[in-house]
């Protein structure tokens, strides 16, 4: 990794190839899409918006003329646009400010404007995802679902669309920043990210707006698709992703088992309606009790006593 990094920040070259190669086959393999935003953020984090801009026009220009070859150059230039300029963005505030959680703050806020630009734009999203579910599943077989189970299944999905793609766009995002912090802390100081990722807590005004929206939102409305409900799963996601960063720098901090990860990220993935909210609220009580804090102080205590 620390070879592929110092590659990267070899030349500007080098981080065009980088980011060209990552989207050309993330257009096979959609999670590479995130490398490819990895190497823009750490561009612009380690050489400057200037750097990061060249980087990008040139890496553009590249990437529309191999979209020639599918007929469908302006798709694949907004799909560039679309990767490389939220990237630059947030490597820049990472760069500029050196917090990897202001960096994550801000893809929280730039997710919930994806979710407002939906119902500006849009008008009625449901119908716009419900529209499109309908055509993906013309090209599926639903073997012997009854046609109310399925046509209910999509509504439910449609209505919940606009969130849901704001939150993986952010989950995305926050995976791209770490990786750059990542591969920056492997050239300048090994170990570092770590250290801060262990100690991940979101400001306080994100205790505050996540209850609110969650009440107003979800509980008032009885369930039913709002555009505040909607920025709850984006505000759910961020505290899912204090969770996580509660949880490794638990396991670190005790010395306790790798299994212990091993088995969140098991959660996580395998029974992800369930497991997000609960790494949500773990992250969310984090932010008011600070549970790594109070970990560390009777371990302190504990060895002053001795």
């Amino acid at each position: 990794m620390k070879a592929f990094a110092n590659w990267v920040m070899k030349g500007r070259m080098e981080a065009v190839i980088a980011a060209l190669l990552f989207a050309a086959f993330g257009l096979l393999l959609t999670p590479l899409m995130l490398l490819s935003s990895a190497v823009i953020m750490l561009t612009v984090l380690r050489q400057g918006w200037l750097e990061g801009a060249l980087v990008i026009f040139a890496s553009l220009a590249v990437f529309g003329l191999g979209a020639l070859m599918f007929a469908m150059p302006a798709g694949m230039l907004l799909v560039g646009l679309m990767i490389w300029l939220p990237a630059a963005l947030l490597g820049g505030v990472l760069g500029s400010t050196g917090s990897l959680r202001l960096a994550i703050e801000v893809s929280a806020m730039l997710a919930a404007g994806i979710v407002m630009l939906q119902y500006g734009l849009l008008g009625d999203p449901a119908a716009f995802w419900a529209s499109g579910l309908n055509d993906l599943l013309q090209q599926v077989d639903t073997g012997d679902l009854p046609a109310d189970q399925v046509k209910g299944t999509v509504e439910l999905m449609a209505g919940w669309m606009p969130g849901g793609v704001a939150a993986a766009w952010l989950l995305g995002c926050v995976a791209s920043l770490v990786l750059a912090r990542y591969w920056s802390a492997l050239i300048d100081r090994p170990g570092a990210f770590g250290s801060e990722f262990r100690r991940l807590r979101f400001g306080r005004w994100a205790l505050l707006v996540v209850p609110v929206l969650l009440i107003v939102g979800v509980l008032l409305s009885g369930g039913e698709p709002t555009l505040i409900g909607q920025l709850y799963l984006v505000g759910m996601l961020l505290f899912m992703v204090q969770g996580i960063s509660l949880v490794h720098g638990l396991v670190t901090d005790s010395g306790a088992s790798a299994a212990w990860l091993v088995g969140m990220y098991l959660v996580l993935f395998l029974l992800a309606p369930q497991g997000i909210p609960l790494l949500a609220i773990a992250g969310y009580l984090d932010g008011w009790l600070d549970f790594r804090g109070r970990a560390r102080g009777r371990r302190s205590n504990g060895a002053d006593d001795n």
